[in-house]
């Protein structure tokens, strides 16, 4: 026989390792394995020393990086395992898979196609001949595993085995059997052949059939080439397809005026977590480190993984003995027996583990899962590969700053004072400028803005995130210029370059900043969008007050600063008028961190210009109350107004012809960020509390939401203290401040022992 077709499960151990002794046995004189013909090109680097699986091999089209697609490989990668043995032994391997160029360019083409909405004539059509569907309640449910298509075909063989999931229905048949032979690929592609001949099976997909149809096309002219002992590896659905081959004229129709583009395509790092996703159709695998585990002990009975959980158990500090091991072993293969299972698998392990490790509690599997059953093993590949220049450039700031690309999350902290780390921190925010957000910046414990604290996460498709990124420049600083000079051309609004303005100065691209700060006056001068200068006055002040840490010239930011500060506030009063709640709320915030950017700021100019505006929201009728009681509150605290003032507008919101809705609307508003003035005044606190003796009972309960959510932002010991006041004032009491409160509780006798102590200490007599 020709051909040997091996149906494999991707990124199968057990897969891996019957393809591995049926191709020793069988010594083809070719190999053609499931994958893009392309990559034929790529397959000298595997026996490269320097290549360490998990890899991927990365194709992309040359002129649209976006449209990409991996193809990931373990060491118990089936399809790994026969192009190591192929090239060790000098046996001819192709990819016998529909190419990239067709398959990119299929996908390509169908993104472009605009989506149109169905006729009306056709809208009919569609619900005519549609069914309909009936969902029944749980438990009156009678549908069966032929009822429907489960997302993996392979589930309805698990269930006619009384096996949970296909996962674990290939792991018991095939990833955790050690012997094999030729057998297990012959029911393999009569268990598929059964499947793929049933209606709720049967192959639809025009995709599929254009790879299967290149695939038979593959097979038939290794044939006529003279191959007579032709391993072909590819996914066990494919198998049925392969073994029995349509007419040779059906084939080459379907493959007739395919679209093609040009690809290129190299190998990049690929993580275990990563594997672990579903892609395509069914290609994930749920425990890469387990499986890693089975490839290279595959006659373990448990014992040795178990004794892997106990070590990482005691690294972790918690207290495993030998015993505990011992037991759960036992455990875990008498649960395997009791199942008519040939052998303990995952899941009956960490049945035991919990059992008898965990105490019955699930805590521990998180931990085994994370470190164990997941892994976070990160590949390898050579460093004279292909490579666009800007990735080469990354890697060299890579290794020069010891920032090694790692899945697992590690922690830096940054002192910018220091070069080395200024510059580590320019590298970073440049590559978040870019889109690629390998760090993210956390809580630093330093208050000074000399201090950052990252987090770093190196996740594999940022590789493919630079590539996309490589036409707008060669080295990292270029391609930011660039990439930067690229957005400005679309943003309209003020807010959104502000945002990219701070991201650049962090990047110290000053050549992109110089663009942004022109850009930025022209915006500021045609918009009208005071909501979005509002929200910019705070990022723009943190740049002008800390930009000095990275030795910046923020003269014309700061004045740009003054600029939008200045035509927000002009503009503020007529965009306080006329709003409802959700507007005014949104305003509020706007107002407390501009008032906080302008105190900052300490400039004359800048404090005149917004006390004026305040004065306008606190004296016009049209301004939502909200706004209003919190411009009264702002120019009270600032001394623009006095407590007389502040009574007299107080008195007139309370007056029974408002509103009591209007009226909680001023109140939340005057006490929007803290209590204190209830306390310390007694005049608005008599007029506040006149005021609530004097309301209805139905007044009273419309009010009380409002007014309860208000006071719900104080802290507690405000709370209690104005508890306390109110009490006295309804007994009649005479009201006292809260300095009076205070002082009438001093223990004058304690009050002076200190004082003494200290003149003793210092010699003073009286």
């Amino acid at each position: 026989m020709a051909i040997h077709l091996l149906g494999i499960r991707h990124h199968g151990p057990g897969s891996a390792r019957h393809v591995k002794k049926y191709i020793e046995k069988l010594a083809p004189d070719l190999i053609l394995v499931e994958g893009p013909a392309e990559a034929e090109t790529q397959l000298n680097a595997i026996l490269d020393t320097a290549m360490k699986p998990p890899v991927a091999l990365l194709a992309y089209l040359a002129d649209a990086p976006e449209h990409a697609v991996f193809y990931p490989f373990a060491a118990f990668s089936p399809e790994w395992q026969a192009m190591e043995y192929g090239l060790k032994n000098i046996v001819p391997i192709r990819f016998f898979d529909l190419p990239l160029s067709h398959s990119l360019a299929i996908q390509q083409q169908e993104k472009n196609i605009p989506q149109t909405e169905p006729t009306q004539e056709e809208q009919e059509q569609i619900e005519s001949t549609s069914e309909e569907i009936i969902i029944l309640p749980e438990e009156e449910s009678t549908l069966e595993i032929t009822d429907y298509i489960p997302k993996d075909p392979f589930d309805a063989l698990a269930s006619a085995a009384g096996v949970p999931d296909a996962e674990l229905w290939w792991e018991l048949n095939f990833e955790a059997r050690y012997d094999s032979g030729e057998e297990i690929f012959a029911a393999i592609q009569e268990a598929v052949t059964t499947l793929r001949e049933t209606d709720n099976f049967a192959p639809k997909d025009t995709k599929e059939a254009l790879r299967e149809a290149f695939m038979r096309k593959k097979i038939r002219e290794a044939e006529k080439e003279g191959f007579t002992k032709i391993a072909v590896i590819c996914g066990a659905w494919h198998v049925p397809a392969l073994a029995n081959m349509p007419p040779k004229k059906y084939d080459d129709e379907l493959l007739k005026n395919l679209p093609k583009a040009k690809v290129e395509m190299t190998w990049v790092p690929w993580t275990y977590s990563r594997l672990s996703y579903q892609s395509g159709y069914g290609a994930g695998i749920l425990a890469p480190g387990w499986y890693e585990h089975l490839w290279k002990y595959p006659q373990d009975d448990g014992t040795r993984w178990i004794t892997k959980i106990a070590k990482l158990l005691r690294k972790s500090k918690i207290d495993t003995s030998t015993a505990h091991v011992i037991e759960t072993v036992r455990l875990a293969n008498a649960i395997a027996a009791m199942r008519h299972y040939h052998r303990a698998g995952l899941d009956e392990i960490n049945e035991a583990v919990t059992a008898v490790m965990g105490f019955g509690s699930t805590a521990l599997l998180d931990v085994i899962y994370k470190h164990l059953t997941l892994n976070d093993r990160i590949g390898k590949v050579p460093d004279n590969l292909p490579k666009v220049p800007l990735l080469v450039d990354i890697e060299k700031y890579q290794k020069q700053f010891r920032l090694k690309p790692a899945e697992a999350s590690k922690e830096i902290e940054l002192d910018l004072r220091q070069t080395n780390d200024l510059a580590k921190s320019t590298f970073l925010h440049r590559l978040k400028v870019l889109g690629i957000e390998w760090g993210s910046i956390t809580y630093s414990r330093s208050k000074g803005t000399f201090k950052e604290s990252w987090l770093l996460n190196w996740k594999p498709e940022m590789v493919l995130q630079i590539i996309e990124k490589a036409i707008y420049g060669n080295t990292i600083k270029d391609a930011t210029i660039k990439y930067v000079t690229y957005q400005l051309e679309d943003i309209t609004d003020v807010y959104t370059l502000v945002e990219l303005l701070d991201k650049c100065i962090l990047a110290n691209i000053p050549e992109a900043v110089d663009k942004m700060i022109t850009r930025l006056d022209t915006l500021v001068a045609e918009s009208s969008d005071i909501i979005g200068m509002l929200q910019s006055v705070s990022s723009l002040t943190n740049i002008v007050r800390y930009g000095n840490v990275r030795n910046h010239d923020l003269a014309e930011v700061a004045k740009m600063l003054d600029s939008i500060i200045i035509k927000a506030c002009i503009n503020l009063p007529v965009v306080c008028s006329g709003i409802d709640e959700a507007a005014a709320k949104q305003l509020l915030e706007l107002i407390i961190t501009t008032d906080i950017s302008i105190n900052t700021l300490d400039k004359e100019e800048l404090k005149t210009v917004w006390q004026d505006t305040l004065y306008k929201l606190y004296d016009s009728e049209s301004t939502h109350a909200i706004l209003a009681g919190f411009a009264t509150r702002l120019l009270y605290n600032k001394h623009s107004i006095d407590a007389t003032a502040t009574a007299l507008k107080l008195s007139y919101f309370l007056s029974p012809t408002n509103i009591p809705m209007q009226v909680a609307y001023w109140f939340e508003g005057f006490l929007t960020g803290s209590a204190t003035i209830l306390l310390y005044d007694d005049e608005l606190w008599v007029i506040l509390y006149e005021w609530v003796k004097e309301l209805s009972e139905e007044s009273f309960i419309e009010l009380l939401p409002l007014l309860r959510r208000t006071f719900a932002t104080f802290e507690e010991p405000e709370r209690k203290k104005i508890g306390a006041k109110a009490k006295a004032s309804a007994s009649g009491q005479v009201v006292r401040t809260n300095q009076q409160l205070e002082a009438t509780d001093v223990d004058t006798n304690r009050a002076t022992l200190p004082l003494s102590t200290i003149a003793m200490l210092l010699g003073i007599t009286n």
